[in-house]
């Protein structure tokens, strides 16, 4: 399975963007007031065996943004132009291309993207400087081991591995390391079931479970009425590090009639 997106819930928002080819910033301020989210993060694919680069910047409405790494290098610039430039962009998610981990492996990210503080800078509608900081780790946690339901490695194999939509609990083992063997501070976990085939192209009407849980558990029961009979999900189990990185694990189950 390719896989580019967490969920369909969760698309970047770069609507309009211009990176500088020199490198130069384009006058984004590094001083000014603080933005109300400034998030960078890993998000490695245990199942897929692919990891990228995350990001989340919001709250008032900006005109420009600017992202500069620890050691001072413009990596990112998002400038909204027209109408788009006129209304500003009050939020933003993306997500980095996410290559296959024999082309582009854990080490070669963390190589890239040193640890450390990346200020993210930018000009509000109304022309005030905002500023924050986004804090970057490489502590990624290793795989979270789904226990429960037994699950197929992907679509086409769905219907081998059927699941009542009664008393759905999907449960998976504690983790406790992270990827290169250290010791992992769990925030927490997200457990996101998602019906595969959906028609609505414009909309976001996909049917989606997403549950956030403590770090302490190890399962979760999903609701009957979530399900359809007949029906291919995907699951998918993160385990949520303390710094923002995460690791997920995902499968396949189709219901039974």
């Amino acid at each position: 399975m390719s896989r580019y997106w967490k969920s369909p819930l969760v698309l970047a928002v770069v609507l309009a963007s211009a990176c500088t080819s020199s490198g130069q910033s384009p006058g984004c301020p590094k001083e000014g007031e603080i933005l109300e989210t400034a998030k960078l993060y890993i998000e490695h694919n245990a199942t897929d065996a692919d990891t990228g680069v995350h990001g989340s910047f919001g709250g008032e409405a900006w005109s420009e943004l600017c992202i500069w790494d620890p050691s001072g290098q413009l990596i990112m610039v998002v400038d909204p132009q027209g109408a788009l430039g006129d209304l500003t962009v009050s939020d933003l998610f993306f997500e980095s291309r996410e290559p296959p981990n024999d082309e582009f492996s854990i080490s070669d990210l963390t190589s890239a993207f040193p640890e450390g503080e990346y200020t993210v800078g930018g000009t509000d509608f109304e022309g005030s400087p905002r500023v924050g900081v986004a804090l970057f780790t490489h502590d990624v946690p290793a795989e979270p081991h789904i226990t429960a339901p037994v699950l197929a490695e992907d679509e086409e194999t769905a219907g081998e591995a059927t699941v009542s939509p009664v008393g759905v609990v999907v449960n998976w083992d504690p983790v406790t390391e992270l990827v290169s063997g250290g010791s992992l501070t769990v925030a927490g976990f997200e457990v996101i079931v998602t019906k595969v085939e959906h028609d609505d192209p414009n909309g976001w009407s996909q049917p989606i479970y997403d549950v956030h849980v403590g770090p302490e558990a190890t399962s979760l029961s999903v609701p009957e009425e979530f399900f359809e009979a007949g029906t291919v999900y995907e699951l998918e189990v993160l385990v949520l590090e303390v710094s923002g990185n995460q690791t997920i694990s995902a499968g396949f189950f189709t219901t039974g009639e």
